[in-house]
């Protein structure tokens, strides 16, 4: 016949459980953190890597004047910039694809 457990015992395997899953939620917040902190930082050296390509950048003190002048224009006309870049793009696609049909 099985023993039956005492309310001590069972308040005693509930924290056990209570423990282990507050370890197990430990975890997953450290690897969604590491994921986190893992795209930034390859975000960062992507768009390091594009600013440094196109202003060749040779050191931080000049990277951080350039950024500094554009940041006041760019912050203004971001959505231009990016909107007019897109059109540009769709403009130059068309026009292959005109070209193409026509050979």
């Amino acid at each position: 016949m099985p023993k039956k457990r005492t309310d001590e015992e069972i308040l005693q395997e509930l924290e056990e459980k209570i423990e282990k899953m507050k370890a197990k939620k430990q975890q997953v917040e450290a690897r969604k953190k590491e994921k986190e902190r893992k795209e930034r930082t390859r975000r960062l050296i992507q768009v390091g890597a594009i600013f440094e390509k196109y202003f060749e950048i040779q050191n931080e003190e000049e990277a951080e004047k350039i950024a500094n002048a554009l940041q006041s224009y760019v912050g203004k006309n971001k959505e231009k910039i990016l909107h007019h870049d897109v059109v540009v793009t769709q403009k130059n696609n068309a026009s292959k694809e005109v070209a193409s049909t026509k050979e």
